[in-house]
């Protein structure tokens, strides 16, 4: 084997620290190049999963709101509703409400409770 020297090693050291430095400057180049290119989409995405979730959220809202209708038409008509069935109208009231549903269902629900019927 050859005599290796001080130069050479140092030329080297050279090389690697500028291949690193370069390799290091073209990861962050495409990070920053990816980025911009996925923002978009990702805005997009986003958006896409709110108006999903707001019709979602209208879905079940209504949902509820026929089975309350129906609950509440039954006890006015005098139709025997047992406790848990009850207490599935309370917990279906309060997710109703927390969508954001407050109508004539709230007025018929807080006539139904004064007259002491659920």
């Amino acid at each position: 084997m050859e005599n290796i020297s001080l130069g050479q090693i140092l030329a080297v050291v050279s090389f690697l620290g500028a291949l690193i430095s370069a390799v290091m400057a073209l990861i962050t180049f495409f990070k920053s190049f990816i980025s911009k290119v996925l923002k978009p989409i990702d805005t997009k995405i986003e958006h896409l999963e709110i108006v999903a979730s707001n019709g979602r959220n209208n879905i079940e809202l209504e949902l509820i709101k026929i089975i309350l209708v129906n609950f509440i038409n039954d006890i006015e008509h005098g139709v025997y509703k047992s406790d848990i069935q009850k207490k599935n109208a309370y917990e279906l009231y309060d997710r109703y409400q927390t969508l954001g549903g407050n109508s004539y269902i709230h007025d018929c629900w807080e006539k139904l409770i004064k007259e002491g019927k659920i």
